[in-house]
């Protein structure tokens, strides 16, 4: 079981990791060759679905992959949905009007071990094909807006 503390309230939210979902993939196969030293541009969005009563949160990661001078021709994409055990998920969950109410710092870590098992799957699934060299980079989890 892992968990992640919240700095300004000190609530520790207990939560493990129980599944990796690949919902979706593609190529769109570019009409000319693509260099080997190709520079990719990455559109990475992020999704909470919240089955409070299961206590899962399953946080989607859908990349769409570009060339960098060609951001008008999208090569592939990717979804993957990372699947979050929280024992206490309906503590969170403001009764009056059922939204959710969980840490920032826990939003945080799980976007962020999201991202990085999204990026594996990507070079599992890409390796060997055009996309070969297209590995997402670090990426700052911290840095996502929040679209309510």
């Amino acid at each position: 079981m892992s968990g992640t503390q919240n700095k300004s309230v000190n609530t520790l939210v207990s939560f493990q990791l129980k599944g990796i979902e690949l919902l979706d993939f593609c190529f769109n196969h570019p009409k000319e060759l693509i260099p080997a030293q190709m520079v990719f541009n990455f559109e990475i969005k992020i999704e909470h679905k919240i089955l409070a009563d299961n206590n899962f949160i399953a946080v989607v990661v859908s990349i769409d992959i570009y060339n960098d001078q060609r951001r008008d021709i999208k090569l592939g994409s990717i979804m993957v949905s990372c699947i979050f055990e929280i024992p206490q998920l309906k503590e969170y969950i403001d009764p009056k009007n059922n939204t959710p109410k969980l840490p920032e710092d826990f939003l945080t870590t799980i976007n962020s071990i999201s991202i990085s098992t999204v990026r594996g799957v990507m070079f599992s699934q890409f390796r060997g094909t055009f996309l070969h060299n297209a590995i997402l980079p670090v990426v700052d989890p911290k840095s996502f807006v929040s679209q309510k």
